[in-house]
């Protein structure tokens, strides 16, 4: 967790919020709006991590919203003028630019964000890590949060593998998303890291990371893990795809499924 915080001044649109832990049966609620106005001065970079970020100190979202509560953020464009417009967080960007040489490159930007008790910090990430000598421009975003949560765990030796489509996946049968759910509701998931910890947070899905290994005993190798999902009446599937299909193998030559993962389901209706 970065340790770098900031004093932000920032415009809530407060309809209202309240906690409504899912039992089944149709929960209406109201919803809160946040506006993150983030300038280009603002952004930190993770040396490490090879990204920029910006963390927010948020006091709304307490451990009982986090719990209960539901998020989603959106990056905001043409901010204040009749042609605005919002785009949901996950977010890719193909770009073209002219780093520290005349010759043009392309490249991928990666927008994402986690949420923990108290905080909110989005990432921006460059698809092989490249960047300009200046941060990231100036960017508007809103949280929204809403509440009802189902947990949704996925043990390693529960992972199936569909040959057909080359990834891996797990199918949850839920009750809790009835045909009314599925036509007037909407839903999102996150997986957790560090439940339970005080290090806990949230990334919505769908994710990407951007992976190093070494496989088939070969030199290291550079991948992208890409999680989603589909929701359909009564089931959730998670799914777990490797670019170029590259995916851990032992000595034997079994496939090695992916670690034990945490995911959290919010249901709005």
């Amino acid at each position: 967790m970065k340790k770098i915080s900031f004093i932000l001044l920032f415009t809530a649109a407060i309809i209202g919020f309240n906690s409504c832990e899912y039992k089944g049966e149709p929960c209406k609620f109201n919803k809160k709006s946040i506006y993150l106005p983030v300038e280009q001065k603002m952004w930190q970079f993770d040396s490490i991590a090879r990204q920029f970020y910006v963390h927010y100190d948020i006091t709304d979202i307490t451990k009982d919203v986090y719990d209960y509560g539901d998020y989603s953020l959106h990056r905001e464009f043409n901010t204040g003028k009749k042609n605005a417009y919002q785009v949901a967080l996950p977010m890719s960007q193909f770009r073209t630019d002219t780093l520290t040489d005349p010759t043009v490159v392309y490249y991928t930007q990666y927008i994402d964000f986690r949420i923990g008790i108290g905080f909110v910090e989005i990432q921006v990430t460059n698809s092989d890590y490249l960047y300009t000598q200046e941060n990231p421009e100036t960017m508007y975003f809103r949280l929204q949060a809403n509440s009802t949560i189902l947990d949704l765990t996925i043990a390693q030796a529960d992972w199936q593998f569909d040959q057909q489509t080359q990834q891996y996946y797990y199918h949850f049968n839920l009750s809790e998303i009835t045909a009314d759910i599925y036509d007037n509701g909407h839903w999102t998931i996150s997986r957790e890291y560090n439940k339970g910890t005080t290090e806990a947070y949230q990334v919505a899905l769908p994710m990407s990371c951007y992976m190093t290994d070494t496989l088939y005993n070969n030199p290291v190798v550079y991948y992208e893990e890409h999680i989603d999902y589909r929701v359909g009446v009564g089931y959730v599937e998670i799914q777990l795809t490797n670019s170029d299909h590259l995916y851990l193998q032992d000595l034997s030559g079994e496939f090695i499924k992916p670690e034990d993962m945490m995911f959290h389901l919010q249901l709005t209706y």
